[in-house]
């Protein structure tokens, strides 16, 4: 008879990351929140694209897609800091 899954250590050591992962994924969602209220105040009183904000407000983002694609299983590899940074190509920017 195979073993239940919570007796399989690298269950419990996931659930340890997944926790840590969500408390990470609540602070880069006030990061990101805060940004676009900057970015949008830039917008409104300038009528100029912040380009630098932009850049990070899309490296947030593709973060935050990876710690939900692993907090929901759907990915293995762990989000920053064990993998690099989300670089945003510049290129892309309209």
């Amino acid at each position: 008879m195979a073993k239940p899954g919570y007796s399989d250590q690298g269950f419990w050591l996931r659930l340890i990351y997944m926790v840590l992962y969500w408390i990470i994924l609540n602070i880069a969602l006030t990061v990101f929140g805060g940004l676009i209220v900057v970015v949008s105040l830039i917008k409104l009183l300038t009528s100029s694209k912040a380009e630098m904000l932009s850049v990070w407000l899309k490296s947030i983002s593709m973060f935050i897609r990876q710690a939900c694609r692993f907090l929901s299983f759907e990915d293995e590899e762990k989000p920053f800091p064990f993998q690099p940074w989300p670089k945003v190509n510049t290129d892309e920017q309209n």
